[in-house]
């Protein structure tokens, strides 16, 4: 495997950690929300998120398969935005008490920049890396990888029309 190879599993492998931290939050936010229609939208943004961390952890092994990442290490691939981004998607799973329509209509504004960033990064650097790999290592068939990845851009891209929906629904 090439070093391209090697960094790109890096960023996936991150993105599987942040994928995870973010499917957590909107888990939890869930289930302190009382209103079923709210509940069930954010139930199914968590369920997209733990399949992309899936398919994320599965794409990085397949790069690279010792691969070995703590949170440090991502910090150092991904830069300081993605230590951001968990430490928001950890404050969101901190909240322990229901969530008021005010408070959820706060929170529904911190997801949006949070689902913004993560597609804006998917799209900018991982997919590009990946097509750089595809041109480099014939291989390997990264064309799965990078229609895996365009339908994960794709559900992110949903994921802020449904927190739009959401904050429409809140007073």
């Amino acid at each position: 495997m090439s070093n391209e190879s090697e960094l790109v599993g890096k960023f996936l492998y991150c993105s599987n950690l942040l994928e995870e931290k973010a499917a957590k939050a909107y888990e939890h936010i869930a289930h302190l929300v009382d209103d079923k229609i709210i509940k069930g939208l954010l139930g199914y943004i968590a369920r997209d998120s733990f399949k992309h961390a899936e398919c994320f952890r599965l794409m990085a092994e397949l790069l690279s398969p010792k691969i070995s990442i703590s949170p440090k290490d991502c910090v150092e691939v991904w830069g300081e935005s993605w230590l951001t981004a968990v430490k928001d998607a950890e404050s969101f799973i901190e909240k322990k008490e229901r969530v008021s329509r005010t408070d959820l209509k706060f929170l529904i504004s911190g997801l949006e920049r949070f689902e913004s960033f993560v597609a804006e990064e998917y799209l900018t650097i991982i997919h590009a890396k990946l097509v750089n790999i595809l041109i480099d290592e014939k291989g390997l068939n990264l064309g799965i990888l990078k229609t895996v990845l365009e339908w994960i851009i794709e559900d992110e891209d949903r994921h802020k029309r449904i927190l739009e929906i959401i904050n429409s629904l809140l007073p």
